[in-house]
């Protein structure tokens, strides 16, 4: 009797193994002819449809030949760099160089709060005296650029915010980076402390906003590098920070700049705005006005 209870619980095991392996042989198989998640995007179709707005509106408008302003010499500045040490932190080198060695610095002592009321002044000494090294208070991405912002200038660095926009209008969200003139690259260097990362080309060549945008419109590699990785292996990097890439290209159809980067913000902006896209502001500002040296 105990034989023949054996016998039929082995049959009833053996019938179960074999109906389970036939419903997942039966689902991957209708996934795979009739794909329930079909209508899914990975990312490198969401970097596709992403590259093609940028692609349609690739040409900037006339705009107007302004040139923006960098204040060196405001009050704050010397409070600044003795409470926080920031020529140490700096160091010797590049503009970019000592930008990159501050941001990587504050950037894991700053919390991230994308909802951030913007209630503290909007300056470095006031934003790092309410939230370094306090994860209650966080801050978002303009308020960190702007600390950052404040600390170069502080160092006679040409630093300014960049706001980098999204295409469609019923996307509320956008992001802040800094850009420095660095004179031996002889260019804008864009660094996004919010993320702690920098960009770059194939031959690791450190990439302005606009130098980002282009590349990332026609398709040519470029990739998010966050401070202190190695960059033997930059294809390695970009499929690491492709979360980071995807986000930084989604905002990088038009741009905002203050009239003069200092302590705070000016109540002005100029645009920076696609030939393709109407708009009824009338302070916009020319692609030359954005890419030339600001050093006199």
């Amino acid at each position: 009797m105990k034989n023949k209870y054996k016998k039929i619980l082995l049959i009833a095991g053996i019938a179960v193994f074999i109906i389970g392996l036939c419903v997942s042989i039966g689902f991957n198989i209708y996934q795979a002819y009739f794909g329930w998640d079909s209508y899914l995007q990975d990312t490198d179709e969401i970097y596709i449809m992403e590259a093609g707005i940028i692609s349609n509106n690739l040409e900037f408008k006339e705009g107007t030949d302004y040139e923006l302003q960098y204040d060196f010499s405001h009050e704050n500045y010397q409070t600044l760099k003795s409470k926080y040490k920031l020529e140490s932190t700096a160091k010797q080198g590049t503009e970019f160089e000592r930008a990159l060695r501050l941001m990587d610095e504050y950037a894991p002592r700053l919390t991230h709060k994308s909802n951030y009321d913007n209630s503290t002044n909007l300056s470095a000494l006031d934003l790092l005296e309410y939230s370094l090294n306090n994860k209650n208070h966080g801050i978002n991405c303009r308020a960190k650029a702007q600390i950052l912002n404040e600390m170069c200038l502080s160092l006679g660095i040409y630093a300014r915010k960049v706001w980098i926009m999204p295409y469609s209008k019923y996307d509320g969200d956008c992001h802040v980076v800094n850009e420095v003139w660095d004179s031996s690259l002889n260019k804008w260097v864009m660094l996004d402390i919010t993320n702690n990362e920098y960009w770059v080309d194939e031959n690791n060549t450190p990439l302005s906003v606009l130098e980002i945008r282009s590349k990332a419109a026609l398709k040519e590699f470029c990739t998010p590098v966050e401070a202190g990785d190695k960059t033997g292996n930059l294809q390695k990097l970009k499929d690491k920070n492709i979360g980071d890439f995807i986000y930084i290209v989604k905002n990088m159809v038009y741009m905002e700049y203050c009239t003069e980067y200092t302590v705070g913000e000016s109540k002005e902006f100029y645009l920076l705005m696609p030939q393709n896209i109407p708009s009824k502001y009338e302070l916009i500002i020319s692609k030359n006005s954005i890419e030339r040296c600001p050093v006199k």
